[in-house]
């Protein structure tokens, strides 16, 4: 652990260190809104590397905190860290502009405000893919007992009357009812027939969808999987269900094993611990109109990655699902943490989302990653509301990270640049 947090800590002390070095030190209003700019850039720069070296820990990532700000309509121009990269270029110049009182920053910061209050102010228009009615089960097993082999029939037998209250609450209209990530604590190819079936059943042809977490066996390979059931699967194809998202972003040491730490997960005796990545476009499940992207635990943290994960899929989705278990935190800040970030990908994108853990947090997001329907953390439960999916994609959405790595080139051009004017001047003198 101490290790590991030494690691974290490394991206943000490279960055001061890099602007300790490359900053101007002389006070002018250049060397001010150069300095905005390399700071600016670094720290977004290495947020992102910290998000995505040794497979990312993006935790904590400061763009994140934005979709509950004032300047949350940013987000589907700039994306989290290029909206991160405005606020604190506004932030550096307006602390060099107290601190130096020059009118040449003061005409720059004002301008960088207008602009910046002019994007907020613009309209990301989408339009509406149908009303798509949802219950969500959250089963609220504890991750002490879950993969218990005396607890397992009994937590089996929670989720499915769990399952029969949400399937009544979706008689009358249909709709889409969701189980969270693994909520079958077993190998689908080690389930009894019984519950097999038992999962397809609570869908009806045309009417209801199911959608469920579990590990899938397919040869050799073990993948962390949501399967989609419509009611009307034949016993055969039940034994590999094919309609489904593979997790494609796995947990290191949780999911797959490190190069060098297998004693470690051995130590720790965790099952499931060795998955293979999904690969291939992303195929959204569709259901009554809308097409929904799925995602498995953190895989909508990576602001960049989901982007292009969502660009890159078969049909443009209209709703985001994320299907987690986050009983690992227990009760912790951690689950409005991955809750947060899942809604910053609805704002950034323009697309409503839907949540079903285990623990929690559950509910719906609207299209900017505001909560309409927040179900209680921490309690066995069914909720059900109404999703709106939409259609229409953000300027984000349509350039991803490539629109970071424009911003952070330019300033690395014009640092080049500095650089080599600064050397010049020192050989002339």
């Amino acid at each position: 652990m101490a290790a590991f947090t030494f690691y974290l800590a490394l991206f943000s002390a490279l960055a001061v260190w890099l602007y300790s070095r490359f900053s101007a030190k002389y006070p002018s209003p250049n060397a001010a809104v150069f300095n905005a700019l390399l700071w600016a850039a670094l720290w977004t720069f290495f947020e992102w590397a910290r998000g995505t070296f040794m497979t990312g820990f993006a935790w904590l990532g400061l763009g994140d905190v934005l979709v509950d700000s004032p300047f949350a309509n940013l987000l589907p121009w700039l994306g989290s860290h290029g909206a991160l990269f405005v606020l604190i270029l506004l932030g550096h110049l307006l602390v060099s502009l107290v601190l130096g009182r020059q009118s040449r920053t003061a005409l720059v910061f004002g301008a960088l405000v207008a602009g910046t209050v002019g994007l907020i102010q613009l309209p990301t228009p989408t339009q509406s893919a149908g009303i798509l009615p949802v219950a969500g089960v959250q089963t609220n097993v504890d991750q002490s007992i879950k993969f218990d082999p005396d607890l397992i029939v009994f937590n089996m037998q929670k989720a499915f009357a769990l399952g029969d209250v949400a399937k009544q609450q979706l008689a009358d209209q249909g709709g889409l009812l969701v189980f969270p990530e693994t909520v079958n604590p077993l190998v689908w190819t080690d389930t009894p027939v019984e519950w097999q079936t038992r999962f397809r059943d609570f869908a009806t042809p045309n009417h209801t969808t199911v959608i469920m977490g579990s590990a899938i066996q397919e040869g050799p390979r073990y993948f962390n999987s949501i399967v989609m059931f419509q009611g009307d699967e034949p016993l055969e194809d039940l034994e590999v269900p094919k309609t489904r998202h593979d997790k494609r972003h796995l947990v290191p040491f949780g999911e797959f094993i490190p190069l060098g730490f297998k004693w470690f997960v051995a130590m720790l005796n965790m099952p499931m611990g060795e998955f293979t990545s999904g690969t291939g476009p992303l195929q959204p499940f569709m259901v009554q109109g809308n097409a929904l992207a799925s995602t498995v635990c953190y895989e909508d943290i990576f602001s960049g990655e989901f982007a292009q994960l969502v660009a890159n899929s078969t049909q443009e989705p209209t709703v985001f699902v994320n299907l987690s278990n986050l009983a690992w935190f227990g009760q912790s800040w951690a689950l409005d943490q991955h809750a947060q970030m899942g809604r910053t990908r609805s704002a950034e994108h323009r697309k409503p989302g839907l949540r079903v853990t285990n623990t929690g947090l559950s509910g719906l997001v609207d299209e900017k990653g505001r909560w309409v329907e927040k179900a209680m953390p921490g309690q066995a439960l069914v909720w059900s509301g109404q999703i709106e999916g939409r259609l229409g994609q953000t300027f984000f959405a349509k350039w991803g990270d490539r629109l970071w790595f424009s911003i952070w080139g330019a300033v690395l051009l014009l640092l080049c640049v500095r650089e080599w004017r600064l050397k010049a001047y020192n050989r002339a003198h």
